[in-house]
């Protein structure tokens, strides 16, 4: 992402450590995480000039995901939840402090607990991939897939019908990842959300009722 620099990138680039110190004492430069920082324009851009919570949010999760990015090597993307909070996708419950990323099996870099990642090892299709303000992202329906996996069934309905009803996906658009990702674990749970998913509803409280209620046998709430 532009305007997002670790440590080394900013020495490479002229500046040295106690400048770099000054800058940030100066408010210009923001950790983001240690040996990440942001320049206060891209701060201001994402997070303090958004024009509500939830874009503040979506900001601050962006620019989390690229500081990550930047210090866990090459062949990743933000992912799942981190992703899903991007894109303003129908999560239940707070936001977790941890960042998630996946990173390709042949992928270079390394990470550790303190960083507050979670790592996923897992294909990364080319097409399973979007630069989104130039941060590599899981896809929208590659992203509503993984975390249908990994989600109690009515979460994942909550996340999938959020998307269609959004209209940042399809029903085919996940037919097509499904279909990339045929051994996956969890991969039934991601077949029966995008089976049972409905872009009509428009609350996660809505779409867990309708989960609920599929669940229990009971006649599906109109």
């Amino acid at each position: 992402m532009e305007g997002v620099r670790t440590t080394a990138e900013l020495l490479s680039a002229g500046l040295s450590a106690g400048r770099i110190r000054r800058l940030v004492r100066d408010g210009a430069l923001c950790p983001l995480r240690p040996g990440v920082y942001a320049t206060a324009a891209t701060v201001s851009s994402l997070v303090r000039d958004a024009r509500d919570e939830r874009a503040r949010q979506a900001g601050g999760q962006l620019l989390r995901v690229a500081a990550t990015l930047a210090v866990t090597g090459s062949r990743s993307a933000g992912s799942h939840r981190s992703a899903a909070l991007v894109y303003g996708l129908g999560l239940v419950g707070r936001p977790e402090s941890v960042t998630e990323i996946t990173r390709s099996p042949g992928g270079r870099g390394s990470y550790t607990g303190r960083l507050g990642v979670r790592v996923h090892i897992a294909a990364l299709p080319a097409d399973h991939v979007v630069s989104y303000r130039g941060v590599p992202l899981t896809s929208v329906p590659r992203t509503v897939v993984d975390l249908a996996r990994v989600l109690p069934f009515a979460e994942g309905v909550a996340v999938a019908d959020s998307a269609l009803h959004a209209g940042l996906t399809s029903k085919s658009a996940l037919a097509v990842v499904i279909a990339d990702c045929p051994r996956w674990r969890g991969l039934q749970r991601a077949r029966d959300v995008a089976a049972f998913s409905d872009a009509r509803a428009e609350s996660v409280l809505e779409s867990l009722s309708r989960a609920i209620f599929h669940q229990a046998g009971l006649p599906p709430p109109d």
